[in-house]
Formats: structure tokens, sequence, C-alpha cells
């Protein structure tokens, strides 16, 4: 009964071994230079071809010493610096009222 709950934490999803949102956000970017440099300088892809595949690599690497890498990364993004509020106008933030 236990047991999908406990692979889906022990486990967190991949793509193509590396950390699921990671590698999207990779094969993204590569994807967006490959249309504006097709577009732009006429290169060929393949070059972006032998980054990406090199890239992947290192994320596959780092991704089986940290396998929650994804998961890391979203609660670094949502843990931003605190704003503090203070009662009366003042220049800047001030920790006490």
């Amino acid at each position: 009964m236990r047991e999908p709950i406990l692979k889906a934490v022990a486990m967190p999803p991949r793509l193509f071994w590396a950390p699921m949102y990671v590698a999207v956000i990779n094969i993204t970017v590569h994807l967006s230079l490959i249309l504006i440099m097709i577009g732009v300088m006429d290169l060929n892809p393949l070059w972006f071809g032998a980054s990406l595949v090199g890239i992947h690599a290192f994320l596959v690497s780092y991704g089986a010493k940290e396998p929650h890498l994804s998961r890391m990364l979203l609660a670094w993004g949502q843990s931003g610096p605190a704003k503090t509020h203070s009662i009366y106008e003042t220049r800047g933030n001030k920790l006490a009222p």
C-alpha cells in the first residue's frame, strides 16, 4: 500500500537520466538558441546538438550525485529575500517598528 508513495519520494522524475526540470530547461534553451541562430546567422544546428549532449551529460553526472536537484532549484527560486515593512514611513526596510 505504501510502496508508490515511498517510490515517488525516493526517486524524483528524470528525463534521459537527468533531473526533470533541469533537463527540460536545458532542452528549451538550446532549441530556442538553435532557432534564433538559424534565423539570424544561418548556422548549422549540429553545433548546438553537440553542446546539448555535453551539458546534458554534465546534468546526468551531477544528478547522480544529487538526485533532488530539480526540487532544490525550485525551492531556491521560491525563497527570495525577506521583505519587512515598517509602521512608519522611512527610507529602506526596518526590522523593528
